[in-house]
């Protein structure tokens, strides 16, 4: 396939389609997509092993997910995470799944379809390679893709990136708007696009986003495209770990100066201030230097690919042999052998890096520009990841940018940009296909808008929504806007839905009312004297959408934390360095090795901590994961003390103490107040009574009730005062509703310690 026959239009198809189109080229008979084979990595070992052996899933489930993603080996996680060497000294049953699995580790599990490899072959690819179809008619050999590249035949890897879609839909939505851009045409100097990588803005940049390569973007600070194409090939585990990222860096910081073994070499390494990058770079050394052709030097590049010792010794005779012959000392031709050996361990491709560099600035410059109909676009290609979702919402906030709550009567199936902010596409929501999105669409198109859930109930197909989908809709705040509450809707769900079968059923038989043509009345939801707490809304709220979108659980903390902290987010933001105490919720807890150092081996962990201001990057190191790891889980609320460290456009909180925010509690809490209703009963008050005597404590109770709209403290005869947890709380609000009650709180920051 020549490259000039490739357009833009033909890469940014998905990937199917480029297979079709493939297959259609060629014939079918001559194109095949690759095998892979799935081994028994050792969370998924674990968990079969756990199966077979008749272990409750949940306790499997737990264990398994102790170990961190891309461990190499059980044994290995074994010694080095804490909390499951903890399990295995107390549990035979979790040493036993742990041993029967390292034994099994490794062996193949499973054939599926490789990412990317597909066979374009020169005659039926049946005559060469044996084949099988999949359940989904797909033709694939039997042979991996090592095995294809040894017989010769010609592999392409047709990557299906995320990236190419999400462009394509931001070029759209500007479209739709007026905005004609022409991308292949902006310009690569451009000042804010650059200053969007300098302060690792970088979340859904292709390549750029992990948490890694923003700090080493904030200390390099890029400033042309060439530093972009070299970040590219650097930031990758073999070049980190020889120390090749700090060495770039500091050469184009001016912190150290740039040299070159040979002043041959200052032509071709000049423009990666004197650090080999790229393979490109190792063939032409090899031919100024050396005298290599250019096909040697390419055979030099592949050993270096393929990392094969005996290949490489022999290439380095011939490269000291061939340096000698035109000149160079043979101490200064080791030297620069010994500089260009390590290559092969992190060695990358330039046109690929500059490809990936291309495509990184192309999306980072509609971020810059085009911030809306951007993250528009990203939140629709992230739609079937919840996690995901969730992490690019928080970018939208830290954008200011507005994220509208799903509307039955505005929203799409994807996220659309609406003058400013975006609307929550209904794809997006919890249990709801495409299809469902669809019938719901179509019923809109004929009817226009929606007035009532009855309505919504009688005109959409019922086929494609579910009683679990239509609960998750309202609970999403689908309906927000057709003056009910969530509590309201869901408790006249079944109501209306027999309503609305009943409808349907007489329409199709093409009957009409037994009252002379008179419309059977729609039924309208129930309004309950009961009403969900916030905490109550936000949590199936949170089940629909898989964040929280209209409030924050930490609202009904905050004058709590106001005393337990001494910073929120954004003063931590605003003052940069420091000792700090923070409160707030854990989110995006992710837990990954330590590489290199003193606690080389061990477990790290980075999440964000968000109150209702925004959010802040936390590191928690070995010491502290070991002491408070088990604290720390995804919706946890904590107070955090720590030091704040500037990271250039962001700060990062290092940890030195966490603590549960219910453990501190009680001992700031002035007294506990009771709201009692108005037609309180002597029944409930005995019941009430009864629940205070058994929690006898230190903590007062006061009990207000309401008279003429203001609320009056009442003085039982016997003053109670209590222990409190949750079992009291529970046992009050059982009697006398949600939110019944109220803790005060007072004391210094200090009674955090």
């Amino acid at each position: 396939v020549s490259l000039p026959d490739i357009d833009i239009d033909f890469c940014m198809r998905r990937r199917g389609e480029v297979i079709q189109y493939v297959n259609e080229k060629y014939g079918r008979d001559h194109v095949a997509q690759i095998i892979t084979f799935g081994t028994l990595a050792a969370k998924a070992v674990l968990r079969d092993v756990g199966r077979v052996m008749g272990i409750p899933y949940s306790k499997v489930d737990r264990i398994a997910k102790l170990i961190p993603d891309m461990t190499r080996s059980l044994s290995e996680a074994a010694k080095s995470v804490d909390a499951l060497s903890k399990e295995l000294d107390r549990d035979a049953e979790v040493r036993e799944i742990v041993e029967v699995g390292s034994r099994l580790e490794g062996l193949t599990r499973h054939a599926s379809l490789h990412a990317a490899g597909v066979v374009i072959a020169p005659r039926p690819i049946d005559e060469l390679v044996p084949l099988y179809k999949t359940n989904k008619d797909e033709v694939v050999t039997q042979w991996d893709k090592d095995v294809i590249e040894d017989l010769g035949l010609l592999k392409m890897d047709f990557l299906g990136l995320r990236t190419l879609t999400v462009i394509d839909d931001t070029l759209q939505i500007l479209r739709e708007k007026g905005d004609e851009l022409d991308l292949d045409h902006v310009p690569l100097d451009d000042a804010e696009t650059y200053k969007l990588f300098c302060d690792g803005r970088t979340s859904g940049i292709f390549q750029f986003e992990s948490t890694g390569m923003k700090d080493l973007l904030r200390r390099a600070q890029p400033s042309k495209f060439e530093d972009l194409v070299a970040f590219n090939a650097l930031y990758r585990p073999g070049a980190l770990s020889v120390g090749m990222v700090e060495e770039y860096i500091k050469r184009k910081r001016g912190v150290k100066k740039v040299r070159y073994a040979l002043p041959e070499t200052q032509p071709i390494l000049e423009e990666t201030y004197g650090v080999i990058a790229y393979q490109e770079q190792v063939m032409q050394i090899a031919v100024v230097v050396a005298g290599f052709t250019m096909g040697e030097a390419d055979i030099l590049r592949k050993a270096m690919g393929k990392k094969k010792p005996e290949v490489m010794a022999e290439q380095k005779v011939k490269f000291i042999e061939g340096a000698t012959a035109r000149g160079v000392a043979k101490r200064k031709a080791q030297e620069l052998w010994e500089y260009i050996e390590p290559f092969a361990g992190y060695g990358f491709n330039k046109s690929h890096s500059v490809a990936y560099a291309m495509l990184a600035y192309k999306t980072a410059y509609l971020k810059a520009h085009h911030p809306v109909a951007f993250m528009t676009a990203m939140l629709t290609s992230e739609m079937s990841s919840k996690d995901n979702v969730a992490k690019y919402f928080q970018e939208c906030r830290e954008m200011d940018i507005a994220v509208l709550p799903p509307d039955i009567n505005q929203s799409s199936w994807s996220f659309t940009a609406v003058e400013g902010s975006i609307r929550f596409g209904l794809g997006a929501v919890k249990g709801i296909g495409e299809s469902a999105v669809e019938a719901v669409l179509e019923a809109r198109r004929e009817v226009g808008s929606f007035r009532s859930l009855a309505h919504f109930a009688t005109e959409v197909d019922l086929k494609s929504l579910n009683h679990k989908a239509m609960e998750s809709i309202i609970c999403a705040g689908c309906f927000d806007t057709l003056g009910f509450s969530r509590r309201d809707l869901l408790s006249s769900l079944d109501r209306i839905l027999d309503y609305a079968q009943r409808k349907r059923r007489e329409k199709e038989a093409g009957q009409g009312s037994l009252f002379s043509g008179e419309a059977m009345p729609e039924p309208q939801p129930t309004v309950g004297t009961e009403v969900w707490s916030e905490r109550e809304r936000l949590h199936r709220e949170k089940e629909a959408l898989g964040f929280y979108l209209t409030g924050n659980p930490l609202s009904e903390h905050q004058s709590k934390l106001a005393h337990l902290t001494d910073h929120t987010t954004s003063t931590v933001r605003a003052n940069g360095e420091g000792s700090v105490r923070i409160g707030g919720i854990v989110t995006r807890l992710t837990q990954n090795r330590i590489r290199s150092g003193p606690n080389a081996g061990r477990m790290m962990a980075r999440f964000s901590l968000e109150d209702l201001e925004g959010s802040v990057p936390v590191a928690v190191f070995a010491d502290q994961l070991q002491k408070f790891g088990h604290l720390l889980e995804d919706e946890a609320i904590v107070v955090i003390k720590g030091m704040a460290r500037d990271r250039g456009a962001d700060v990062e909180i290092t940890v030195e103490e966490v603590t549960a925010l219910e453990q501190v509690d009680k001992s700031l809490i002035q007294e506990l107040v009771i709201q009692l209703p108005g037609d309180l009963s002597t029944a409930r008050m005995l019941q009430l009574r009864d629940i205070l005597i058994e929690h006898s404590g230190d903590i007062p109770v006061r009990m207000v009730i309401p008279v003429e709209g203001q609320e009056v403290s009442i003085s039982p005869e016997q003053r109670f005062r209590v222990h409190l947890d949750k079992t009291l709380v529970e046992a009050v609000e059982k009697v006398l509703g949600h939110g019944a009650v109220r803790k005060l709180y007072g004391g210094p920051p200090a009674a955090v310690a």
